[in-house]
This record gives structure tokens, sequence and C-alpha cells, in this order.
């Protein structure tokens, strides 16, 4: 799903994009704007817990009318021709749960994350130290939002446990006997992901 991506020039990109938008409105100023934010996130680790959930990776000519989805991850990078506000256009149409793909490394990202309607986001462990990933997680469940680890190694694995992950998102079915038991996962099938929990 994202062995296309340069993680390291992707995350670089990102600061720069990130710098421009802080100047242009403060992180004070977006949380401000939660005063009037009509979403409130969904506890999307308890749906999990609770049923397998069928999860549509975003496909560029979406249909709202499909219904043989759970939930949806929905890119916002600009790297990826994509924009933030997909997440509110989406959620206007939708109450199913909505997960964010970007670059996250800052609060700033996670509070945006919540004020357009996010119900979780995906965070890449094997790029942020475990100190970085502790911080921005904990400030997630602050929220009501959850944070979806990608896992690529042992390491990923071991760094995303020491943070307090509670979802790991997998594509390498071997790294399954590392990921404790009573996580939820979500894994690729062959035309989206499907969500259980490890007993």
């Amino acid at each position: 799903m994202f062995e296309k991506i340069n993680l390291e020039q992707y995350f670089l990109k990102t600061q720069k994009i990130l710098e421009e938008k802080k100047a242009l409105f403060s992180y004070d100023m977006l949380g401000r704007s939660l005063a009037s934010n009509a979403f409130y996130p969904k506890d999307i680790y308890k749906l999990l817990l609770e049923q397998k959930l069928s999860i549509l990776f975003y496909a560029k000519n979406l249909d709202f009318n499909k219904k043989d989805f759970d939930g949806i991850i929905l890119p916002t990078s600009p790297l990826e021709k994509q924009d933030i506000q997909n997440l509110s256009f989406f959620r206007r149409y939708h109450e199913k749960p909505l997960i964010q793909f970007d670059f996250i490394f800052d609060e700033y990202q996670i509070l945006e994350s919540l004020v357009y309607g996010a119900d979780a986001f995906i965070i890449f462990p094997k790029m942020l130290k475990i100190l970085q990933l502790k911080k921005l997680y904990n400030f997630a469940i602050h929220l009501g939002l959850e944070a979806i680890f990608y896992v690529e190694s042992k390491k990923d694995i071991n760094n995303a446990i020491l943070a307090g992950a509670r979802i790991f998102l997998i594509e390498d079915e071997k790294l399954l006997p590392l990921i404790p038991k009573n996580k939820a996962l979500i894994s690729k099938s062959i035309q989206n992901l499907h969500s259980y929990v490890k007993e």
C-alpha cells in the first residue's frame, strides 16, 4: 500500500508544508476553531474490538453510495495531490470511521485531524523516536483520536508497543507472531483492508 513512498523525503517535504501552515494559521487559532467543530471522533479501537471491519483504502472516484465497507483510509497530503479538506467533505456524507493518511510528526497535525473530522490517523514508528511517538500518541488519546501504527519490522513493532499502541496496520503477515495478544489489527486483503483482534 505504501511501497512506493519514500518516507524520509515525504517527511522532509511535509515539514516545510507544515511550517508554512503554522505561519498562516497558528496552533492557538486552530485550537480555537474546535469550539465550532461539528465532528466528535468515534472510538475506532472499541469498534475494532467489537467487530471485524472492512476498511477501504481511498479510491479516486469515491462512490458515496457504496455499502460494502465499514470505514475508509483517506489521504490528505498535498504530496499525494490531496487536501485535508477531504476529511470534512467525506464526513458530511458518511458516519463511517474515517482514518487520515498523512505524514504525521507534530501535534499541530493531530489537532488538524480532529478539527477536520478524522476518527484516527496513521503514524509511522519507523520515522519517529520512541519519546516522539509516546508524546504524539498521548496527545491523540487526550483529544479522543486514535493512532494506527503502520509497522514494517520488528523494530517498528517494539517502538509502537513502547509508545502504547493499541492498533497495528500490517502488510507482511510474517510480522503477526511479533504482535502481542489483544491488539487490534488491520491487514491487507485483495481489494481492501480487514480488521480483527489478535487473541
